[in-house]
């Protein structure tokens, strides 16, 4: 018995002994924390994990509802969950993670549809199954605005700073309600009105402001201020390939019929006499397509294009009491709906203006087209009209004097409308 009590008492005392010992209780405390400790350090590791499928995740919703909303804009409403949800795929959204997509028209009023897209999907988990037992969801949403932008636009001015950029000057009679005029500049004089002046239009959309002086008569069906600039329609059309001269400097001065070609530094129309362009692609390289005297000048299906290299690109210049019928391409035809196109690389400046104006009948019908330069449109009779005119006029600046006939009767040219939806993020 001795010898049991004896070992028992060892024992006791070297467990008393193990539990005072500040090395001995590390052990234990350390393996009940540990598990602990691991599952947040998991934690962190997982979290990081989160906020990087946290921005994929939400570039997918962005590009899905900006898809979603090109196709209310583009009049294809029945397709814009499928194409949303192409985006969102495309883009890292997994629909095998419990994927889950929403779209909805959170708002509509006048300004357009705001729509939305939730996306939400399981993250992806290691270490922190250790002390969720759940799945956690990352969710992202993104809004875009489809602007709509009504207002029959006949006229655009590109011209970003500067004011006068659409002026209308003189003794100028403008009836033209079914055509509306945007203007891009951001001067508080962005649009200017002067001397005995009458107009009628539709909307006037000015990024900047307006100014008025004179005799002036302004009628609108609307106007509006401090708007968001219009994207220029044919911003990616470009001159065609073309080769060498056909014409070098050539001059007019009897009835003919001019052919299509390359015409090189200029070509010049004068006296009295009655000149025919065929149908077809006339391109001028430098110098100034020069039209002056009297007679006709008639030409269907024509597109005038007007570029060179350096500081010579050729411009326009039509005056004198010449009457002119010039048409554009129809729809379906090489350069459909282009009457006058200048190329965009044409030095600019104010001291840059094409005219169109005369003392006789001045009759256009498709785009005047010069991004780089202004384009004066002015004489004393009915100009750039007939009964059911197409009108489109594009440059940096605008400039009336005249009296002209604006219309928006373009079926049968297909042009490239001004002002077409406008699709945004907005947060």
């Amino acid at each position: 018995m001795r010898i049991l009590y004896s070992k028992f008492s060892s024992i006791r005392s070297s467990l008393l002994n193990f539990i005072k010992l500040d090395e001995g209780s590390t052990l234990p405390i350390v393996g009940m924390v540990f598990p602990v400790i691991l599952g947040f350090v998991g934690l962190g590791t997982d979290a990081s994990l989160w906020m990087a499928q946290k921005i994929e995740l939400q570039t997918a919703a962005d590009s899905s509802v900006i898809a979603s909303a090109w196709e209310i804009a583009g009049n294809s409403e029945n397709n814009m969950v499928y194409v949303g949800q192409r985006e969102a795929i495309k883009n890292g959204f997994d629909v095998d993670a419990n994927g889950q997509f929403l779209l909805q028209t959170v708002d509509e009023n006048s300004q357009g549809t705001t729509l939305s897209v939730i996306l939400t999907q399981d993250a992806q988990m290691f270490f922190s199954k250790i002390i969720f037992q759940n799945p956690i969801q990352i969710t992202a949403e993104a809004r875009a605005l489809v602007e709509t932008v009504e207002g029959n636009f006949c006229i655009l001015a590109l011209e970003k700073i500067d004011a006068s950029s659409l002026t209308v000057k003189g003794a100028v009679n403008i009836n033209a309600p079914g055509c509306g005029l945007a203007i891009n500049s951001s001067d508080v004089e962005a649009l200017t009105l002067s001397g005995n002046v009458d107009v009628t239009v539709d909307t006037v959309r000015i990024t900047g402001d307006y100014d008025i002086s004179g005799g002036v008569d302004f009628y609108y069906n609307d106007l509006q201020t401090d708007q968001r600039s219009l994207a220029d329609p044919y911003e990616n059309l470009a001159v065609p390939d073309y080769g060498a001269c056909d014409y070098n400097s050539k001059s007019v001065t009897s009835s003919t019929t001019l052919s299509p070609g390359v015409y090189c530094d200029g070509l010049s129309i004068s006296g009295t006499n009655d000149i025919v362009l065929e149908p077809g692609v006339y391109i001028f390289d430098a110098g100034t397509f020069k039209v002056t005297g009297g007679g006709t000048l008639i030409g269907q299906g024509v597109t005038l294009i007007f570029t060179g290299s350096g500081s010579d690109y050729a411009q326009m210049d039509i005056s004198g009491s010449r009457e002119v019928s010039l048409s554009a391409p129809l729809a379906g035809e090489d350069w459909a709906g282009i009457v006058f196109f200048q190329d965009r690389n044409a030095p600019q400046g104010n001291s840059y203006q094409n005219k169109i104006v005369g003392t006789s009948s001045i009759e256009f019908n498709g785009v005047a087209y010069f991004p780089s330069q202004g384009v004066w449109l002015g004489g004393d009779s009915e100009f750039t009209g007939g009964d059911e005119p197409c009108t489109r006029v594009i440059a940096r600046t605008v400039t009336f004097s005249g009296n002209p006939s604006l219309g928006n009767s373009c079926d049968i040219y297909d042009v490239e409308a001004i002002g077409d939806p406008y699709v945004k993020l907005v947060y």
